[in-house]
């Protein structure tokens, strides 16, 4: 692969992908990228926007109190101060840069609220066009920016190393393998929400390089928590179009077809309890028969043209009317808060391997993320990557080229995929127990030794694996995981959890 000698390497272009690429100027990077870039990521659909400390009744304490009291009793606190505390200075950045955040006539920044946050505190673009415009403006810079290279339509399957540090990693495009040598590699992949059949991410978020990291050594941390977010469309599209939270914020309610308010029977914030909670109470309402909606009914639903476009749009194409017809939704899987372990600079275990945004373990969301606090943990460990890349990059670059034999990768066929997400959602879902976890277990790990027999591997098989095992270990209920057979929480499971691709004996 014809690449500047001695790049850093950056698989993914999302968020967290293209903000450390900027940040890494002046030195060489090549950005992998599955598809064309600026599409193929749930950044460009981050519809709430960024939560960052920027008001003057707002402080970094208080933002760091919501994030832990959501995080279940296992966020890593200095971890989230690390964050909260960069937050404001990361959201000036983007503005510097060119990002159109709403501002009032005054031209101070517009802050909004959402779910367990005492504050308002959400900067956004036009409501719910956050994540697209984003996109759009680091894109544009990307594109212009000399020392990026960048290589679409390959997805990433194999990390090398030699002696336990990273030597290069390989790239796929359809049977087309290429290998980049370098020493210093950013994973940067997204989530794992596709490997589920309702949710809000986009068709490559398949976890593939959880998966690949697993493989070549990396520690994985709380993969059991599996973020549903509980406002998703319900009207047949995957994925699934995202009702973003702030609507609640600003008085949408949650009925069932009776137009009662059932989510009072299991939060006293009703609405805007943690994400977890109403979504299993959408969940439990929907098990019992029960249609569920969103309703903004009059004036919220006719502000929605102006104040939430994205969402208005999606009502619109689909035959609803916001101020007149109440919303379909569904829980849809939204946020993996697990992922491949980092320390606070944004290093894995494996010497030159990083990992930041949602494919990354931080732990500063714990068990149960606080709504809009992903796009603020990419860009703030996108900064502090790419420091501690320029710190160390005379001691870690080498110009040494490898050859290394080439393992098959193979991706899941669509009635596999389906196959996999029917299982995931059935056993590994909003609610889950030790029989169901235990057969889903079985199920995928028969899928994975028939790609194993044939001479394959499949990133996203192991992942859901990973995923599974985790699942299995923690018999409580906390957070995002909720064990049906260990309803309570258990405070001798008060701690992150953590597996290694030998962990599956496979």
């Amino acid at each position: 692969m014809n690449s500047p000698n001695n790049s850093i390497v950056i698989v993914g272009a999302g968020l967290a992908g293209l903000f450390t690429a900027i940040k890494l100027a002046p030195l060489n990077v090549v950005i992998v990228a599955s598809k064309k870039l600026g599409s193929g990521t749930s950044s460009q659909w981050a519809q709430a926007g960024i939560a960052a400390a920027m008001g003057k009744s707002d402080s970094i304490s208080s933002h760091l109190k919501d994030t832990i009291d959501v995080g279940g009793g296992i966020v890593d606190k200095k971890i989230a101060e690390l964050v909260v505390t960069n937050g404001p200075n990361r959201v000036n950045d983007l503005i510097a840069l060119g990002v159109p955040f709403d501002k009032d006539t005054n031209n101070e920044l517009i802050l909004r609220k959402e779910a367990a946050h005492q504050h308002n505190r959400i900067v956004s673009v036009r409501g719910d066009m956050t994540g697209k415009k984003i996109m759009e403006t680091l894109t544009q810079i990307v594109k212009k920016s000399d020392h990026i290279q960048i290589i679409e339509g390959y997805n990433a399957t194999e990390l090398h190393q030699i002696d336990g540090k990273i030597e290069g990693i390989s790239i796929q495009k359809d049977n087309k393998v290429e290998l980049i040598n370098s020493n210093c590699v950013v994973l940067a992949t997204g989530g794992i929400g596709q490997l589920y059949k309702i949710t809000t991410n986009s068709k490559e978020a398949l976890g593939d390089g959880v998966g690949m990291a697993a493989r070549a050594g990396a520690v994985l941390s709380d993969m059991e928590f599996v973020q549903f977010h509980p406002t998703a469309f319900d009207i047949g599209i995957d994925p699934a179009p995202l009702a973003t939270e702030a609507l609640r914020g600003e008085g949408a309610l949650i009925v069932n077809s009776k137009d009662e308010r059932f989510i009072y029977n299991s939060h006293k914030d009703g609405e805007l309890a943690p994400r977890d909670i109403v979504s299993r109470s959408i969940f439990q309402e929907q098990q019992n028969g029960q249609k569920v909606f969103l309703d903004c009914r009059g004036d919220l639903g006719e502000r929605m043209i102006n104040d939430f476009p994205t969402v208005y749009q999606l009502c619109r194409n689909s035959g609803i009317n916001p101020s007149e017809d109440k919303i379909p939704i569904s829980p849809a899987a939204h946020y993996h808060m697990g992922g491949i372990l980092t320390d606070e600079d944004g290093k894995t275990n494996i010497r030159g391997l990083y990992a930041c945004g949602e494919n990354s373990c931080s732990g500063v969301h714990g068990a149960n993320r606080l709504a809009s606090n992903s796009l603020l943990e990419a860009i703030v460990f996108g900064d502090i990557i790419s420091k501690n890349i320029k710190e160390n990059i005379n001691k870690s670059m080498s110009n040494r080229e490898i050859r290394i034999t080439l393992a098959k990768s193979k991706s899941l066929s669509q009635l596999k995929l389906q196959e996999l997400r029917s299982i995931m959602t059935e056993f590994v879902g909003v609610e889950r127990d030790q029989e169901g976890l235990e057969k889903a277990y079985s199920i995928v790990k028969d899928m994975h030794s028939e790609y194993t027999l044939d001479g394959f591997i499949n990133n996203s098989l192991i992942t859901s694996l990973l995923i599974i095992q985790s699942a299995l270990k923690r018999e409580e209920h906390r957070g995002s995981h909720y064990r049906k057979d260990f309803p309570k929480l258990n405070q001798k499971l008060n701690s992150r959890s953590f597996i290694t691709y030998n962990d599956l004996e496979l």
